[in-house]
This record gives C-alpha cells, sequence and structure tokens, in this order.
C-alpha cells in the first residue's frame, strides 16, 4: 500500500454522476478532466464539461451478487472506515477514476477518489473533503448495505452518528450533519457536495430501494471531524 500522501495536484473537474451496471457491482460514474483544480470542488460545476457528459440513466440495474455460498474475498488495506454503532467495517483502498468513471472493483470495500482528499492521521492534517465511495446491493451483506435500511426506508445514519477513518498514523472521527438523496442527474450540480472543505467526509453510494428494484438515486451522506 502507497504510502498516503494527497494527488491535489492532480487534475479533475467534476461534469456528472450516475450509475452504470456491471458485472460485479454498480459503477458510480463521474466525469473527470485532465486540469488544475477540480471545479466542482471549489463550489462551482464546470458548465463545459457537464454539457459534453454521457447523458445519465435512470435507473441502475441490481449489482451482480456471487452465487449462493461464494464468499467474496475483501482486500487487505491499513486504512478502513467503520461506523461503531452499525457494526460496519471496511478497509478502504484509493481510487484514481479512469475513463471518467468512478468503478469500485470490489463489493467488500471502500475507495477514495483520489484527485480529492485523501485519509488522514489527524483532522488537522485535511487540506480537502474526504470522498468515500463504495457499492451497495440492497443485502445488507456488501460495501455500504449498512448505511441504509434494507427495506428502502432511509439512512441507517442520523445527525450526531460517528463515522471513524483511520490510518496507520491515527484515526479520525467524524459526526454526521445530514444524509440526502439525490436522483442520478442531479448529483452534478450538487455543489454543496463538491466543496473543497478540509475535515468534511462525504461518503456516496447507490440508493437501494428494496424489494430488487432499481436505483434511481444516490445517497450521499456529510460529516465534520
Amino acid at each position: 500500500m502507497r504510502g498516503l500522501t494527497r494527488p491535489g495536484r492532480r487534475a479533475a473537474a467534476v461534469a456528472a454522476i450516475t450509475a452504470l451496471g456491471i458485472a460485479g457491482g454498480t459503477v458510480l460514474a463521474v466525469g473527470l478532466a485532465d486540469g488544475d483544480q477540480p471545479a466542482a470542488a471549489i463550489g462551482s460545476v464546470d458548465p463545459v464539461a457537464a454539457a459534453t457528459a454521457a447523458p445519465p440513466r435512470e435507473e441502475a440495474p441490481q449489482p451482480a451478487l456471487p452465487p449462493a455460498g461464494i464468499v467474496l474475498p475483501t482486500p487487505s488495506s491499513d486504512v478502513h472506515v467503520t461506523v461503531p454503532a452499525l457494526g460496519m467495517d471496511l478497509p478502504v483502498l484509493p481510487l484514481t477514476p479512469r475513463g471518467g468513471a468512478i468503478d469500485p472493483p470490489t463489493l467488500t470495500a471502500a475507495y477514495w477518489i483520489e484527485p480529492y482528499g485523501d485519509p488522514v492521521g489527524a483532522a488537522g492534517e485535511s487540506d480537502n473533503t474526504l470522498y468515500l465511495a463504495a457499492h451497495s446491493t440492497g443485502t445488507g451483506e456488501y460495501g455500504f448495505d449498512p448505511l441504509m435500511e434494507t427495506d428502502g426506508g432511509g439512512s441507517t445514519l442520523a445527525a450526531g452518528d460517528v463515522v471513524e477513518v483511520s490510518t496507520p498514523q491515527g484515526t479520525v472521527s467524524y459526526t454526521v450533519e445530514r444524509t440526502k438523496r439525490y436522483a442520478k442527474g442531479e448529483l452534478p450540480g450538487a455543489t454543496e457536495v463538491w466543496e473543497a472543505a478540509p475535515g468534511r467526509l462525504v461518503l456516496i453510494t447507490c440508493f437501494q430501494r428494496g424489494g430488487g428494484r432499481a436505483s434511481t438515486e444516490n445517497l450521499v451522506i456529510f460529516a465534520e471531524s
């Protein structure tokens, strides 16, 4: 595992977030292009990138789950995200978007989006928003499934709940401020999501409606250290 240095000088302009179906999970796709600073990460969406992005689909197919009896491997990492109240503990690995897509390669880990903030050992070391993305399946077994009720009623997290991100250098506790669901086409213009805010944690996943219905929204959880 490489060191936790922030590649903030690398390029990125947020253009679109949607959900696409692939074998093994639902892709959170974010249009990213080379540049100096994520345009939306300073509070404004890049209108050129947004206009040229592929239009989002209204619904995302359910992730493809492993056959019964098959246990998916869990990647090893010395960085973890935990929600003590929910018993959630996921390894966290770096993810550099390729081809404009945030595509977590497994169902059993979370991924920090590298053009933004990195996990840090102390709250004062943060220099940008830390974005963690993971799949959800609606089964309660994988990724960010614990963050939502299995019947599609809403998020299991509420203001005041604690999310912890641990690294070899220390653990930062983030207090949930609010949760919000965005339709698949709304997230690109949600400037409150993409603001550069040191000490802030944003969790992103597809909101599962329960009953095997296709996902039409993203669940976003905002927390502060």
